[in-house]
């Protein structure tokens, strides 16, 4: 469904002054079924946690922030972990869609349970344990207890201060042989439901012109490659690896114009870094 993106702010605005997620929710899974599923793959994403997961030997305790609605990423690992925490700021899990990526999946891979899962307690079943509301900013775990952390497609919609908070916490709670697995998405989420704009069209916007469109719903911090790396070298972790993926073919002049004088990783679209604590005694 093509929705034009300042139709789409106004709506998102609208769910702001209302305080109406499900609304979201709801639109998101039967208007634009951006969030159904009827068919289900084997995800890259995934395979690339699961690879960096059994490469360092970090199967025990996985945490994850950002888990969303259908938990599918969280079946499919659950086959190498033991068990994981899989976090939301707020309640996003829809247990409908959670038992329909479960039987799906199922067709695709062996799991480690056959159980429907038609509660929250039945994930423990798959070793998984969903929280919601939480913030991941204070993660209520003892230091040095985490294996690995992975997120997929959600830092960029967290402030810049609060993702400082979210890596100092979990350089405390993260073991010193642990890793972290984090990709991120670094387009214009409008243009994921407008063909009519670039992946970059945000990077047009100043400040204080984008807090017109950018809203709590559908927060985009615009956040490019080196900040993040900034970012996690300052709440002391190293970067072991960071691939990024590049691919938008019509950069406007204006924008190549802006950013002429930066790394070139700024027009990135996303990226896969793997950190460890870098100060381990």
């Amino acid at each position: 469904m093509n929705i034009p993106w300042k139709l789409k702010s106004i709506i998102f605005r609208l769910i702001d002054i209302f305080s109406a997620n499900a609304v979201l929710y709801f639109l998101q899974k039967y208007v634009t079924k951006r969030s159904s599923i009827t068919k289900i793959e084997v995800n890259q994403t995934w395979v690339s946690h699961q690879s960096i997961l059994i490469e360092n030997r970090c199967k025990g305790f996985i945490f994850e922030f950002g888990a969303g609605k259908n938990l599918a990423q969280n079946i499919y690992l659950s086959n190498i972990v033991d068990r994981q925490l899989v976090v939301d700021l707020n309640p996003m899990i829809d247990l409908q869609l959670v038992d329909h990526s479960r039987l799906l999946l199922s067709s695709k891979v062996h799991l480690r349970s056959n159980i429907l899962i038609k509660s929250l307690g039945d994930l423990t079943s798959y070793g998984i344990e969903y929280r919601a509301p939480y913030d991941a900013s204070t993660i209520d775990l003892p230091k040095n207890t985490l294996d690995a952390c992975i997120s997929t497609n959600t830092l960029e919609h967290i402030p810049k201060k609060t993702i400082c908070s979210i890596f100092f916490e979990l350089y405390r709670t993260l073991k010193d042989t642990g890793v972290v697995s984090v990709i991120i998405d670094y387009t214009d989420h409008y243009a994921h439901t407008d063909s009519s704009i670039t992946r970059l069209n945000f990077l047009n916007f100043s400040e204080s012109e984008w807090i017109r469109y950018n809203h709590n719903c559908h927060y985009q911090n615009r956040l490019r490659h080196n900040d993040y790396k900034l970012i996690f070298l300052n709440c002391g972790f190293q970067i072991i690896s960071e691939d990024l993926f590049f691919g938008e073919e019509h950069i406007p002049n204006d924008l190549q114009k802006k950013f002429k004088d930066d790394d070139p990783s700024w027009c990135a679209l996303s990226a896969h870094f793997v950190l460890k604590k870098r100060f381990v005694v």
